[in-house]
């Protein structure tokens, strides 16, 4: 496979080496120990925190009929939607809906009024 070039003669990789050099280079002794740490923190019912439970309840599922199952399992959410995604290699036969609706009940969406319902 060849790579491709730009109009200065350089490849792919080119530029992200360029941008590794760049940043060693920026770095000096005197910032080796400190660095900026961030994390997000995000409320209860939020998307993220739904989404990733239902992807947990996916991979349990898979767990408790496949010990050695393999899952790479996303999930995405909007108000009345889930949708699952990934790469699963696995022997269980999961009923991926009952799963997704146990989830969505346990987190406690028994209603359309909350913006989003189980059944």
């Amino acid at each position: 496979m060849s790579e491709t070039k730009d109009m200065n003669g350089k490849g792919n990789g080119d530029h992200y080496q360029e941008l590794n050099q760049h940043y060693a280079e920026e770095c000096s002794q005197d910032d080796i120990g400190t660095f900026l740490f961030t994390s997000e923190s995000v409320g209860e019912g939020h998307p993220d925190k739904i989404c990733d439970q239902v992807s947990d309840a996916i991979l349990d599922a898979h767990l408790k009929q496949d010990p050695d199952a393999k899952v790479a399992c996303e999930t995405v959410s909007k108000t009345g939607m889930i949708l699952c995604c990934g790469e699963i290699t696995s022997k269980a036969k999961i009923d991926y809906q009952s799963v997704i609706r146990g989830a969505i009940k346990q987190i406690g969406y028994d209603d359309s009024s909350k913006g989003f319902d189980y059944k």
